[in-house]
């Protein structure tokens, strides 16, 4: 029995692992990839998540047949060379096809963008059966098995928590992939039964060089003064201009996030129309800004309400750290600027705010726990007494476009008593930035002051999202 242990070949358990940790890389990085253009929603993590296991299932088949027909390890390394070659080339094939699947239904498009994935997982589905048949030379199969499974899964957890809290948060996406394929390459290497057949490391090199040159297509023009990957996002920095006045942009997965122009000021509209509901309240003693990114709101609010205290919270350090570096953003007495969920933040916060404002709901990108009645009522529970929210939110007004105003409008009127909108565009019907404001003051002279900017449209009924039943992701706008 312990005789038969040690007869198993050793480096074909390290393959095991190997593979297992790679086939998680491929996965998550790829999922990654992939949110730049259709954002981090639940369709890109479900669509990634199926057909990486439809693939590996097509791989454990063909692997095990494989097996069976040509059991020598000369076979098995040039399954595992396909497999890093595979690697190799997601993030090329993300570069030619994701971008053009922003014009397909969400749902579609992330699907389609998915398959990505595909041919790598399949080679790395053919591993473990594989394994188990040129193991099974020692006996005890059904421990070699197990074993093989194992030592695979173990490889796959490490590889998960490796690539999501190590690699993506410190390394270009490009070049994690590009070292899952090195990996792979060397154990083919190992389990060759030629060592000196350097000549199949030549492919990986060439594709590597072409790789290395991929890179998220900017779908915005513009100069890039700065790109980096974080844990939740892909941040672009742009020089551009904006009606005609040179201005600089983030952006959050392609999403515009901050626009501000040379001197300062706010580019987008907005944020300049946000400020307009300040007027329905005069003492504000402390602010909250959930969503900072470049501090564009966090310096109208301290240009309105001298002496206010700001916190700021964001749950992307990175993206902080962009704003205090190409932005106006400041961590000065007056603010605050706090790295944590901000869901997290209302409930142990022992602040109480007078005005809180919300810019988190940006095209494909909705967190749907912060868009909830659950959420509403514990903000509202931090927030003093006719105390004021406002959310930017993009949406039409009416029609088949309107579904995401509708279910926050709805769902912010289950716990404020008045709730108002302000569209930036003209048509109802047309997709653009609204300003919802939601508060339990009296809002009458504001509305007749601003009656020209506020809609008045009768706003269907529907139930107010809840943390039970949120469907909010589903109709995120393109």
């Amino acid at each position: 029995m312990l005789k038969s242990r040690k007869e198993l070949p050793r480096e074909l358990l390290l393959i095991a692992f190997v593979s297992g940790a790679c086939s998680m890389l491929v996965e998550i990085a790829g999922a990654r990839a992939i949110a730049p253009y259709l954002g981090n929603t639940i369709y890109t993590w479900a669509a990634a998540i199926g057909l990486v296991l439809a693939a590996l299932s097509v791989g454990y088949y063909a692997g095990g047949v494989l097996a069976d027909r040509y059991n020598d390890r000369k076979h098995f390394s040039l399954i595992l060379l396909a497999a890093g070659i595979m690697t190799l080339i997601v993030p090329l094939l993300g570069n030619m096809l994701v971008p053009f699947t922003i014009l397909l239904e969400l749902s579609t498009a992330n699907l389609v963008s998915a398959l990505i994935l595909v041919p790598a997982s399949i080679f790395y589905g053919m591993v473990s059966p594989y394994v188990i048949k040129l193991t099974s030379r020692a006996g005890h199969e059904g421990q070699g098995a197990g074993r093989v499974f194992a030592i695979s899964t173990i490889g796959s957890i490490l590889g998960a928590i490796g690539t999501g809290f190590i690699l993506i948060p410190n390394v270009q996406l490009t070049h994690i992939f590009i070292s899952a394929a090195i990996a792979m390459v060397l154990m083919s290497w190992i389990a060759s039964p030629k060592k000196g057949a350097l000549l199949d490391i030549l492919p990986l090199a060439l594709l590597g060089f072409l790789a290395l040159q991929a890179g998220h297509a900017n779908l915005h023009g513009g100069e890039v003064v700065y790109e980096t990957d974080s844990v939740y996002y892909h941040i672009l920095v742009l020089d551009g201009n904006y009606d005609g006045e040179p201005a600089r942009f983030m952006l959050l997965d392609n999403s515009f996030s901050t626009g501000e122009t040379l001197t300062g000021a706010p580019a987008f509209d907005y944020v300049r129309k946000s400020s307009i509901s300040f007027e329905l309240i005069q003492d504000v003693q402390n602010a909250l800004l959930i969503g900072v990114a470049g501090g564009t709101q966090i310096e109208e609010v301290k240009k309105n309400f001298p002496g206010v205290q700001v916190d700021g919270v964001d749950i992307d350090p990175k993206a902080i750290e962009a704003g205090k570096r190409y932005f106006s953003l400041e961590d000065d007495d007056n603010t605050e600027l706090i790295v944590d969920d901000a869901r997290r933040h209302v409930k142990t916060t022992d602040k109480t705010y007078d005005l809180v404002l919300i810019d988190v709901f940006r095209g494909r990108s909705i967190p749907p726990h912060l868009a909830t009645q659950n959420f509403l009522l514990e903000l509202k529970g931090k927030m003093s007494q006719d105390g004021l929210v406002v959310v930017n939110v993009i949406s039409a007004l009416e029609g088949e476009d309107a579904i995401v105003f509708i279910l926050l409008h709805n769902t912010f009127s289950s716990v404020f008593e008045n709730v108002l909108a302000m569209p930036i565009g003209e048509n109802p019907g047309e997709i653009t930035n609204i300003v919802l404001i939601a508060t339990d003051r009296d809002i009458s002279s504001f509305i007749e002051q601003h009656e020209g900017e506020i809609y008045f449209g009768q706003v269907p009924k529907a139930p107010p999202l809840t943390d039970e039943l949120n469907p909010i992701e589903i109709y995120v706008v393109p």
